[in-house]
């Protein structure tokens, strides 16, 4: 591979949004394609190193049949649940979100590989970002514990900065402290971190937490979240 190759991005999503922007602040060449383009993604990337495939999980195995000029190149997806044949894994672990981010936040993303599948520093010579491999056979767990810990965190923090508005009038900036100090102290400490009624074993709070929640979906998910950690402290 060419000491600094040309990089073919291929979507329009967040992803690739995100992906072109890196690209661009560390002044690595690449040429873009997605579907709305008139032609076909092999004249656009002709003279394309590296295939970077920033679609949908779904669309990649289809994507890859319909496409088999992608074999004479060295193609990577970047899912971290998929592993396919024709294409290797570079795994963002990060979250994407509609704003562009600084080049600082971009070179601190950590690359997951896949062992035996091609490395990131050999894919990328420009970019310096941390990257580690992992047993292919493990992808799927990898990313469930992703979406456990990303996903699923910022639908909670989405629901409470609602309802402080809509329910009690309060503020949702007002959340921001606590926000950004539960993730420190969970980045730092880990389960230590944690407090609240559950540690103290305050269960009257924890009851007078659920009767206030009443019929809102959310209970169950403050149900489920207690029982579970009744039964971590029980096989501790």
């Amino acid at each position: 591979m060419a000491t600094q190759p040309t990089y073919g991005l291929i979507g329009r999503g967040r992803v690739a949004t995100h992906m072109a922007r890196y690209l661009e602040l560390e002044a690595q060449p690449f040429l873009f394609w997605h579907r709305g383009m008139p032609d076909p993604p092999e004249r656009v990337l002709d003279r394309c190193d590296v295939v970077l495939l920033a679609i949908s999980d779904d669309s990649l195995a289809p994507f890859l049949e319909a496409h088999p000029w992608l074999g004479r190149r060295t193609t990577v997806h970047f899912s971290g649940s998929r592993t396919l044949d024709g294409a290797s894994g570079l795994h963002p672990l990060m979250t994407f979100g509609p704003e562009l981010y600084d080049l600082e936040t971009y070179r601190s993303i950590p690359f997951i590989e896949e062992r035996g599948g091609v490395r990131f520093a050999d894919t990328f010579p420009g970019l310096k970002n941390p990257a580690w491999p992992i047993d292919p056979a493990l992808k799927p767990l990898y990313h469930a514990l992703c979406v456990l810990g990303g996903n699923f965190s910022t639908l909670l923090w989405s629901k409470v900065a609602e309802d402080f508005e809509s329910r009690l009038g309060l503020p949702s900036a007002a959340l921001r402290p606590y926000l950004e100090q539960t993730c420190r102290n969970a980045a730092v400490a880990g389960r230590a971190a944690l407090t609240g009624p559950l540690v103290r074993r305050d269960m009257g709070t924890v009851e007078r937490d659920l009767r206030a929640l009443g019929g809102d979906p959310y209970a169950e998910v403050y149900r489920a979240f207690a029982a579970l950690f009744d039964l971590e402290e029980v096989t501790a």
